[in-house]
């Protein structure tokens, strides 16, 4: 089983495209923190010639994309326009890879992810900055909206960064064999 994982917003400032370690069935793993490196014209050449190779060769391969996305692409988030429409284009590139690629034996889905605790997501002070090329850029969420947004979450609490991973995993588990085209929502029961 191949996997794949893509974001609009990437984990490290610049970060294009990496490959990681086999993952425990021993295939690799691409991650891509943009759609458009992980759309239907970049890859599908490649997917296309290794399934002809493979079904020569009398072999079935399950690969597997999972994009990533967030609440605020379901269901709008104010003061996010720009987000939201960003997060909703990856669903919509989820839905239309799923139909291109299903041929090739290609799963794509997304997960929709609602309050995680990242460095983002912590709760500010004066001092709460990352540095990205050089400048200081001041993150967080401010205590007080974080502790009601926390309210609102049925489970009333934020994600962990493993609950997040473990909702990705789901997703490339062989069980999700024939799961294509959805959106998975990793939001502790939180709806918007």
């Amino acid at each position: 089983m191949d996997c794949t994982s893509s974001s609009t917003t990437p984990a490290t400032p610049g970060t294009t495209s990496s490959r990681r370690p086999p993952t425990s069935s021993g295939t690799p793993c691409w991650t891509s923190t943009s759609p458009a490196r992980s759309g239907s014209c970049a890859a599908q050449p490649l997917i296309s010639a290794a399934v002809k190779q493979e079904r020569a060769a009398g072999i079935s391969v399950c690969r597997k994309v999972v994009n990533v996305s967030s609440i605020a692409g379901l269901v709008g988030n104010p003061g996010q326009a720009g987000y939201a429409a960003a997060k909703a284009g990856v669903i919509g590139l989820t839905r239309t890879m799923a139909k291109e690629w299903g041929r090739y034996n290609v799963t794509t889905n997304t997960v929709a992810f609602g309050l995680i605790d990242t460095r983002l997501t912590e709760p500010t002070t004066a001092d709460t900055t990352i540095d990205v090329a050089g400048r200081q850029i001041k993150v967080g969420v401010n205590p007080g909206l974080l502790q009601a947004a926390e309210q609102l979450i049925p489970l009333g609490r934020t994600g962990t960064p493993e609950e997040a991973a473990g909702a990705v995993y789901l997703l490339c588990t062989p069980e999700s064999d024939y799961i294509s085209g959805q959106t998975l929502v990793c939001a502790g029961g939180f709806q918007g």
